[in-house]
């Protein structure tokens, strides 16, 4: 071995020297040489005995610091046979050795926790992973042909098609950033406007880094190594009329494309694209190429294809700036960004784009699961933007369309449109509903849930909101066939929030401290801090991306602890609804409920049980959602051949219900079971009851059913003041 310790600049090759030098455990790894800042070094990788790559037992490497640290270190193996063409391996072998790409993080950052030992360790790895074919994994991204540059060119999206226009250039440290758009902004007259040669090479298998070149010859040699004909159509782009026409005033970009895959034998996964611009204008490049000639006169410049063209012997006279290039995203771009599978761009519409509409639309927005279309009728005020999506040059523009403009500035399809409009009263643009993959409620409105309820024509409503404390958020959604209503699993939502304990307080904590932003009686806001109203729009927009992908039906409730920011989520049973209609009446029985009265049954036979029934109803539409059958209370009386409700706690517990669901719940009417051989169906003495019902009920408008439990099924009645009373069955078969 020989030293030069004390002439390294590089306190990580010193400690490299010491480690190898004066390690007490063998490290693995021998010190052969040691110049300033460069290390020959001998590394011992444990290897398999069936190896994918012939890497040997032992591997010379020479490792170069910069002085001081500064940059990563570049390692180069010393063995003349080393495989070339790997992937993490630079293709061609310098005079020092051959390139191997060791490092992925940021120098700055692993520069920190690097030590000697690390080092040599993160070599051994690197080395055993290679021999094994594990280095590079199926699931990871395809790596470049060639390194990048310090500039970056942003680029429109999709196939590269010019001419482009220059609408933005920012420099920061000797860097520039240039944006091309295809068409030209108004506040961009005056800049450059570029000539686009666009090409591409034949499918590359990712491998090896190639050089990057710095001149014409040097692009055309590697175009020509990866079989293309850059030159031969780069030649006949040059005269065609349609460059000449402006060759004076356009300067030229060069763009290659290389469609990459994984293995010789697999499909294209990628593309990645060259960008170089040779000095001057389109007119000076042909003119260094021998193939135009520009003439100018009293200010005119004509550019014209030379009669006689000069063939050019060195290419690499011909300097060429290379450019890092970036595209712009459309949908199907941010999807792959977001982790988002990639599928057809989904038809959304969102009602409401107030505090969890406008960030739920954004954040959903920006993993391109598709268009939106919002629907809302107010405007933005000051208060609004605190919470919601917009700033203040957005106050007092209509919401639906200060959020569509958001939409439509994220990526290059700006589609999102805008509807101001109350939904319930949008008849003429009732198609855009319609023709939606989704519909989403972000009003908290009853009104809304019901009317989307009833719309025949849309394919699947949800429903988003928070609860009255704003610590609460609420998604519910249909099944991709509709077979369970939005108000049908709203109305099963409220029995939840009734009857489970891990929702206590959920709608009965309803905030009081609210702030007044106007005069009129209705101008009140509750506060919300804007980190809690991010946190629960950041999963339901996770979870409207999820719904977008699955057919199921979802009711799910995220409870958030605003002082230790935890979150729990609960998923509600919701129970398959038996539907009953008539001309004015609908009725919606939970499936659940004819299991809870037959366990009723059964648990108390021989005897007949029975008690009250608990649901929902809207008045305008004259629907009912019967959601729960209560127990016999205590104080009843129970026969084989007879039932007596008795009313002990029973009010109790139906003012209880409804204070906890903000109202919704209410009694709906009675049930009683029979015995074994005895029909589902009303004796005189049940009638009696009925009319009862009818003399009490009927003054106050409000519905009340009788259900009557057999042995195989269950007999309903349904009456309500000015409508025809409804009758039905509901088989046991599918409840057992």
């Amino acid at each position: 071995m020989t030293a030069g310790v004390s002439e390294a600049s590089s306190k990580l090759a010193q400690a490299v020297v010491g480690y190898l030098t004066r390690s007490v455990d063998h490290p693995f790894a021998t010190l052969i040489k040691a110049d300033g800042c460069e290390l020959d070094i001998e590394i011992e990788p444990e290897l398999a005995q069936d190896r994918v790559v012939p890497i040997q037992p032992v591997e010379p490497l020479r490792l170069v610091f910069s002085p001081g640290d500064v940059a990563s270190p570049l390692v180069l193996s010393l063995r003349a046979d080393f495989p070339v063409g790997l992937v993490h391996t630079v293709r061609d072998r310098g005079a020092d050795g051959l390139s191997l790409c060791v490092w992925e993080e940021a120098w700055q950052d692993l520069s920190r926790t690097l030590t000697a030992q690390v080092l040599i360790e993160r070599l051994r790895d690197w080395l055993s992973r290679t021999a094994s074919g594990l280095l590079h994994q199926d699931e990871q991204g395809l790596e470049p042909l060639i390194p990048g540059t310090a500039h970056t060119l942003i680029v429109p999206a999709g196939e590269p098609v010019g001419p482009w226009h220059l609408v933005g250039a920012v420099e920061h440290e000797e860097r520039w950033t240039i944006c091309l758009d295809t068409h030209q902004r108004s506040d961009s007259e005056g800049l450059p406007r570029f000539a686009l040669f666009s090409t591409v090479l034949p499918s590359q298998v990712h491998g090896a880094l190639h050089a990057r070149p710095y001149d014409l010859g040097g692009l055309l040699k590697l175009s020509d190594e990866l079989g293309g004909n850059l030159f031969t159509e780069m030649r006949q782009w040059i005269v065609a009329p349609e460059q000449l026409a402006h060759a004076a005033d356009h300067y030229p970009l060069l763009l290659v494309s290389v469609p990459k895959r994984r293995t010789a034998e697999g499909p294209d996964e990628a593309v990645e694209v060259w960008a170089y611009q040779p000095v001057g204008t389109l007119a000076d490049f042909g003119e260094c190429l021998g193939l135009t000639i520009t003439h100018r006169d009293n200010g005119k410049v004509f550019t014209g294809q030379a009669m006689l063209p000069r063939l050019v012997k060195d290419l690499s006279t011909i300097e060429l700036q290379g450019w890092r290039v970036v595209q712009r995203l459309d949908r199907s771009t941010a999807r792959a960004h977001s982790a988002v599978p990639e599928r057809a761009d989904a038809q959304l519409v969102a009602i409401g784009a107030g505090a969890i509409g406008s960030n739920v639309v954004m954040n959903t927005a920006r993993t391109g699961i598709g268009a939106w279309t919002i629907i809302d009728d107010d405007v933005v005020l000051p208060h609004n933007t605190v919470r919601q999506s917009y700033g203040d040059a957005w106050v007092g523009a209509p919401k639906a369309h200060a959020l569509a403009d958001q939409v439509n500035h994220l990526f290059v399809e700006a589609d999102a449109t805008a509807t101001r409009a109350d939904v319930l009263r949008m008849e003429p643009h009732a198609d855009k509903l319609a023709l939606a993959d989704l519909v989403v409620d972000f009003s908290a409105s009853p009104a809304v849930v019901a009317h989307l309820s009833d719309r025949q024509d849309i394919k699947r409503a949800a429903s988003i909101f928070f609860s009255p404390d704003g610590a609460d958020l609420v998604i519910l959604a249909e099944d991709a066939r509709r077979t369970t209503r939005l108000d049908e699993i709203e109305a099963q939502y409220f029995l939840a929030t009734a009857t489970a304990p891990g929702l206590a307080g959920h709608l009965d904590a309803a905030r009081i401290d609210r702030i007044r932003y106007a005069n009129a009686c209705q101008d009140l806001t509750r506060p919300l801090p804007p980190w809690q109203v991010q946190t629960l729009c950041g999963i339901a927009a996770g979870q409207l991306v999820s719904l977008v992908g699955s057919t199921a039906l979802t009711a799910v409730i995220w409870r958030l602890d605003p002082d230790s920011g935890g979150i729990v989520p609960i998923a509600l049973p919701i129970s398959p609804v038996h539907r009953h209609t008539s001309v004015d009446l609908r009725i919606a029985v939970s499936k659940s409920v004819l299991t809870m009265m037959a366990d009723l049954r059964a648990a108390a036979a021989p005897n007949e049980t029975g008690g009250v029934l608990v649901g929902t109803f809207d008045i305008i539409r004259g629907t009912v959602n019967i959601v729960a059958a209560l127990p016999a209370p205590p104080d009843s009386r129970q026969a084989p051949t007879y039932f007596v409700r008795g009313a002990r706690n029973l009010r109790p517990i139906i003012e209880g219900m409804a204070a906890k669901t903000a109202g919704r719940l209410h009694y709906v009417g009675e049930w009683h079971s029979h015995p074994v051989h005895a029909a589902a169906r009303p004796s005189r003495d049940d009638e009696t009851v009925f009319a009862y019902l009818s003399r009490h009920l009927d003054p106050t408008d409000v519905p009340y059913a009788m259900m009557i439990c057999g042995e195989r099924e269950t007999w309903l009645r349904v009456a309500w003041q000015g409508r025809v009373s409804l009758e039905g069955t509901m088989s046991h078969t599918n409840e057992q």
